[in-house]
């Protein structure tokens, strides 16, 4: 009985103490220790793995007027484009929104993606027709394309930002 009523008075003196123990004193900084002081704002994604499955009508460019006098309206059209593809990432892909401070004393916000080795497989990316008429999706169609069962390995390191 004696080791249980010591086991509690111990736990009871330690709960007493704990408060105390997380309480920090604060200190006022100089101007010369808030100088030293840097903070960063901004939004990370990391992507490691990606899948896409992706299914398009129609993807066309063109010119609603022509070339002017007696010509019509132009455009070429894809139609019926399907891209199936997998993207691992040895590393993931990183995406960072940040502001830094410039030589010039000025800030400067900038999204800065970093990519380093991956691996795509595609086991498919199809176009249906590629098609040339007056109006998107229309036209005679010149051909098809497909991709099937692509695999690429790609080493190195890209990385994309804003310079002042």
């Amino acid at each position: 009985m004696k080791k249980k009523s010591l086991f509690a008075a111990l736990c009871i003196i330690g709960l007493l103490m704990l408060p105390h123990a997380s309480l920090a004193k604060m200190n006022a900084l100089n101007d010369e220790q808030l100088g030293d002081v840097v903070g960063q704002a901004g939004i990370a994604f990391d992507v490691s793995k990606l899948g896409i499955d992706m299914t398009m009508d129609t993807l066309y460019w063109g010119d609603s007027d022509g070339l002017g006098g007696d010509t019509t309206a132009g455009f070429i059209s894809l139609t019926d484009v399907r891209l199936i593809a997998n993207i691992d990432f040895v590393e993931p892909m990183t995406m960072d929104i940040v502001t830094r401070q410039t030589p010039l004393g000025t800030e400067l916000s900038s999204l800065d993606i970093h990519l380093s080795d991956m691996t795509i497989d595609i086991p498919r990316f199809t176009i249906d027709a590629i098609r040339i008429g007056s109006a998107p999706g229309e036209g005679p169609s010149l051909g098809s394309f497909g991709i099937y069962n692509m695999h690429a390995n790609i080493s190195g390191n890209v990385s994309i930002s804003v310079r002042p």
